[in-house]
């Protein structure tokens, strides 16, 4: 991803790049639906946010791609790093519409489902790149698969899931039962029975995030204050 310097390519001067391991993985990776999980710290808004302005601008105005959180509070952070990431490569924020629009015309739409209903507004809404942050906050899988189903691409894009998750909250069990209970160590490569598209789970650790490591090396003992041992672990 690049800069926004007047008469240069906004793809020319990098701006972020995924650290080696999973963030690199999740780059690379083709599978059609994706959760980068684990441990708090990982990176992974960031780079899920850097993955979706890279499509941006490698697909332009054939790139559609919705960001959901469960609450709209929750949004603010992400907001807020993607103004950071995608502003200076040229991108507009509209605040109104809670949606960034890239150089060439692709646009990211930040949104929450706060209610299980509420994923039933998307019906008949099309979808290059469907985002979900902090999975483990949907009770059940019900609203997400209604926003699977949006995955669609008139003009040929290969259509994405990308999710991220923390352990704990509501939806922990689904999550862990889809993706993690058949490839606790991540990476191996699973088909879903109703539709034979294929997913993944690529772990995140603390430790793969090294200018957190760098920056912050204290962290790990907040961490600590998070809730139970097991939580915490």
């Amino acid at each position: 991803m690049g800069g926004s310097e007047q008469r240069r390519d906004p793809a020319a001067q990098l701006i972020w790049k995924p650290q080696p391991g999973p963030q690199t993985e999740l780059f690379r990776c083709p599978v059609h639906e994706v959760l980068y999980g684990g441990a708090r710290g990982g990176g992974k808004t960031d780079a899920m946010l850097a993955l979706a302005g890279t499509r941006a601008l490698q697909y332009k105005q054939a790139f559609v791609g919705i960001f959901f959180r469960r609450k709209l509070k929750q949004l603010e952070e992400a907001i807020a790093r993607g103004k950071d990431i995608f502003l200076p490569i040229g991108a507009k924020w509209r605040e109104q519409k809670k949606t960034f629009m890239f150089p060439g015309g692709g646009r990211l739409k930040f949104a929450y489902l706060e209610r299980d209903a509420d994923a039933e507004e998307y019906q008949g809404h099309n979808y290059t790149d469907v985002y979900f942050e902090e999975l483990t906050n949907f009770p059940s899988d019900g609203p997400v698969n209604k926003l699977r189903a949006t995955l669609r691409s008139a003009s040929g894009v290969p259509c994405i899931f990308r999710a991220t998750a923390n352990p704990g909250g509501p939806g922990h069990q689904w999550v862990k039962n889809r993706y993690i209970d058949p490839a606790p160590e991540g990476y191996r490569l699973l088909t879903d029975g109703e539709t034979d598209l294929q997913y993944t789970f690529i772990p995140a650790k603390l430790k793969d995030n090294r200018l957190l490591w760098e920056n912050d090396p204290q962290y790990t003992s907040r961490l600590k204050q998070a809730g139970s041992e097991n939580l915490v672990r």
